[in-house]
This record gives structure tokens, C-alpha cells and sequence, in this order.
């Protein structure tokens, strides 16, 4: 999308008027109303109606002004980070995460890292940790913080913390009675989890550690996000076996418990690119570094 004529849009959809727009802008009334008119050719829909008396937004309209400030406070944002990168004020950093570890460790490294460093510009990206391992191999992120134990060629592993597992269990059932659930008691639940391909090292240790108390965990239902997993248990179409840290999320309907005959856990792994990391990656090192023990060497 042309970013003139979305500008030119978002001045007639804020003064509902086009001779006031165009005064705005300093351009000819003619000149804003072919903008205009190329616009809803483009995105083949009516954005505004107009008639001699006034101006109105169309559904359409109303969504694209939303949409459209947005767009371009982060085309703003994107031209002032290129042009501070240019004159040596800022030091980018790709930083990507899936969202359970997002509620540990990573909010507090994002905290030390804008408290502490100020000039550098942290581009996020939130993903499984399959894509996210990806795009550090690939060198479109300069770490991510994803679940283990993982294997991947061409990365620095670090893992960083253990996390235990926990059940999910809809609030009415039987077993939600219970502070900690036995694991052989959920033989006979239906499963909701990821499809692997998304998140192998928690799929591996949920099966692994159902085969090790004698069962085989029934997926049904896949999905692939922790929160729709989440409020699915709730609904009542199965049980789910999710990190720890995703219990800080409160679902109504739904409720977390510790399990009971099993020691399976899941890791927080940090992972980077083999390459010397630059000045705003060795802060972050250091960050993470303090924050959790572990020696992370440049």
C-alpha cells in the first residue's frame, strides 16, 4: 500500500472534509481526491462516501483508519531506527520468543536491557520454537529464547532454566478436586496439545512420560497457540499437560495442577548464531547471564 495515498486517506477520515485535508497536506483538492479514488481501486472497496453536503466513512473505511495510523506510527518508527543505526545512536536487536517464556525470564531481560541500555532498539517476534530456531539459523534474529532439550545445526544452544510440567484440567472434573494429579489417573482424558511439528521437545515429554506410566496420551484436538489449548480445557473437550509458567494465565473454567509420578521437565533455551555477537547481543548475554547463573561467553 502506497504510503501517500494512505496519509491522504487518514486526513479526510479525521476532518471528514476534503477541502480541509487538503489544506492539511498542502496539496490541490484535485490531486487528494485521486489519491483517494487509486486507494479504493487498489484495495477494491468504497472507503468514503461523499455527497455535496458531508463526508462519511464506510465500514471499510472506519478499519482502515484504525489500521492505517497504526501502519504509519511504525513506518515512522522503522525510518528514525534506520537513520539513529546510521549515525551510530542505536544498536538494533532481533529478540524472538514464544509466549509461556514470556512470562519468566524474558520480560525481565527486556526490562534490564531498556533500563540499562537505552540505545538499543529491540525489534520482537513472537512464534513456535521451530520457526524461531529457523530465523536464528538463517540470521533474521540475533537470539531467541525457545523450549528444549532441542537439537538444532548451525545454532548456539544455551539452555537456561528446567521448568516442570503441569495438568490442565476443566474446573468441574473430578480430578480438579486434587492439588496434585497422579499421571496414571488421566488414562482415560482426551488430550489437547501442540502438533509437533510446532513444539517437539514438549510433545516428546508429555508422550514420554504417559508411555512411562503405562499409557499412550489420546490427542484429539491440536491447536497451536497455549491459550487456545487453554480454552479448550475449559470448554471441557480434554485435559492438557503445558509448562508451568503457562499457569500464571487465569482461564475461567479452567484449572492447574501438579502432576504426581513423573519428573519430566522442559527447558528455556536460549539460542544464537555461531557468529561474534555484536555490542547490543553482548548485553543482552550479560542480562540473561546475571539473571540466571549460566556462563554465556561471547
Amino acid at each position: 500500500m502506497d504510503a501517500r495515498r494512505l496519509t491522504c486517506f487518514i486526513a479526510v477520515a479525521e476532518t471528514l472534509h476534503f477541502r480541509k485535508a487538503a489544506e492539511r497536506l498542502r496539496l490541490a483538492q484535485p490531486a487528494l481526491s485521486q489519491h483517494i479514488r487509486r486507494l479504493e481501486e487498489e484495495l477494491g472497496c468504497q472507503l468514503l462516501r461523499r455527497d455535496r453536503r458531508r463526508v462519511e466513512l464506510t465500514p471499510a473505511g472506519r478499519a482502515l483508519l484504525e489500521a492505517g495510523r497504526r501502519a504509519l506510527v511504525s513506518l515512522d518508527q522503522a525510518a528514525e531506527a534506520a537513520r539513529r543505526t546510521a549515525a551510530g545512536q542505536v544498536a538494533p536487536l532481533r529478540v524472538g520468543f514464544l509466549s509461556p517464556a514470556s512470562f519468566s525470564l524474558v520480560p525481565q531481560v527486556l526490562r534490564r536491557l531498556r533500563a540499562e541500555h537505552p540505545e538499543v532498539h529491540l525489534l520482537l517476534r513472537e512464534a513456535d520454537s521451530t520457526a524461531l530456531l529457523e530465523e536464528v539459523r538463517l540470521g533474521g534474529l540475533d537470539v531467541a529464547f525457545v523450549r528444549g532439550p532441542v537439537t538444532a545445526p548451525g545454532v548456539l544452544l544455551e539452555p537456561l532454566r528446567r521448568e516442570p510440567l503441569v495438568v490442565v484440567l476443566p474446573a468441574d472434573h473430578r480430578l480438579a478436586r486434587r492439588t496434585r494429579v497422579p499421571l496414571s489417573e488421566l488414562a482415560r482424558l482426551e488430550f489437547i496439545g501442540f502438533p509437533r511439528e510446532s513444539a517437539p521437545s514438549l510433545h516428546d515429554a508429555v508422550t514420554g512420560m504417559c508411555l512411562e506410566a503405562g499409557f499412550s496420551p489420546a490427542f484429539v484436538t491440536e491447536a497451536g497457540d497455549w491459550y487456545t489449548i487453554v480454552s479448550l480445557v475449559a470448554a471441557g473437550l480434554g485435559c492438557a499437560i503445558l509448562p508451568e509458567s503457562v499457569s500464571t494465565f487465569h482461564r475461567e473454567g479452567a484449572v492447574y495442577r501438579a502432576l504426581q509420578g513423573s519428573s519430566r521437565h522442559v527447558e528455556l533455551v536460549m539460542a544464537r548464531g555461531p557468529t561474534p555477537p555484536g555490542p547490543a547481543l553482548q548485553a543482552c548475554l550479560r542480562i540473561v547471564s546475571g539473571l540466571t547463573g549460566v556462563d554465556l561467553r561471547p
